[in-house]
């Protein structure tokens, strides 16, 4: 069976994956691949008792979600092995074979065998895993569909903004200070819509949807924020970091390899590369809106307490 890796959602642009790439003793990509040829391909069967349940379930994002692993769209691999085991940043990995993209979804960590080997699984981590791997592979598949939906960009911008922010008020207690918060979340919101969602709005849509949250700013001050933003231009997430410390001075100690230590430790590691990822970011989403603990349930309400959350699954569904 030949395979290789379709990283069409942009991971081979996102700077915290190829920073694990790099850091990596053994290739993820490499090692995944060899997984899917040699670790065991979970059935039905295997975890009978969570699928029954999900297969259950009433809603039609995760029946879509039973459909697509039914039919092989999406793949549960299964290895015992612990020196083989993939690092848990990598929870679901889509490649192309033989012309048909298969999102993998390594569960090593989740799943338990008894004595008798039999496996079992805890079925909202099922789900959630399954759903994840579902959205991964339709954005692989027609990423358009999301670039086109303006309730997503703009509730996937609030909560990725709210995602940053948790980490860098936690570490340098910026919120009380109103004029700061105001601009490091304008900045953040730009650079999602821009770098990570992909908008295809015009620059003035994008910029006014990235300054309605403004409340203490005076024109004189947008103005500037604007134009520092535009001076900076970042590209890369490291690249926003650098700009947003300059807002104050207590933020001076602020950088990639600190963010990202802050960011795994509160979030967990299944959540890394939903830093400058769209498929792990709304699998992040998803986790977190059902609590399961695979992310952080700590940080659920950043998810629960958004506003017209309660029809992301509808709307998802408008991506299968």
């Amino acid at each position: 069976m030949a395979i290789r890796g379709f990283n069409e959602s942009s991971l081979t642009d996102s700077e915290i994956f190829t920073g694990l790439r790099a850091s990596a003793e053994t290739d993820p990509v490499e090692k995944a691949r060899k997984l899917v040829n040699t670790a065991k391909r979970l059935t039905n069967e295997d975890i009978e008792g969570a699928y029954i349940q999900i297969k259950q379930y009433p809603n039609t994002l995760s029946r879509a979600a039973i459909r697509a692993f039914d039919e092989g769209t999406t793949a549960i691999i299964y290895n015992d092995v612990p020196s083989l085991t993939l690092t848990p940043a990598i929870p679901f990995i889509t490649f192309l074979v033989n012309n048909k993209r298969i999102t993998y979804i390594f569960m090593d960590k989740h799943i338990r065998k008894n004595r008798d080997g039999i496996l079992s699984v805890d079925a909202p981590v099922l789900h959630d895993m399954l759903t994840g791997a579902l959205i991964a592979n339709r954005l692989k598949t027609n990423y358009d569909k999301l670039e086109s939906n303006q309730f997503l960009q703009k509730l996937l911008m609030d909560i990725y903004t709210k995602f940053v922010c948790r980490i860098i008020n936690r570490e340098y207690s910026i919120g009380a200070d109103k004029i700061v918060y105001d601009t490091i979340q304008y900045w953040i919101n730009k650079f999602f819509l821009i770098r990570i969602f992909g908008s295809r709005d015009t620059s003035e849509s994008i910029d006014i949807a990235s300054s309605k949250h403004f409340k203490y700013l005076d024109e004189m001050k947008i103005e500037d924020i604007k134009r520092l933003y535009n001076e900076a231009n970042p590209i890369k997430f490291s690249d926003l970091l650098g700009l947003l410390k300059t807002t104050t001075p207590r933020m001076k100690t602020l950088g990639l390899d600190t963010f990202l230590s802050n960011w795994i430790n509160y979030y967990y590691p299944p959540a890394m590369l939903a830093i400058d990822n769209m498929e792990y970011l709304i699998f992040m989403i998803i986790t977190l809106l059902r609590g399961n603990n695979i992310i952080n349930i700590s940080a659920g309400e950043i998810v629960k307490e958004t506003r017209n959350i309660k029809i992301l699954n509808e709307e998802l569904l408008k991506l299968i």
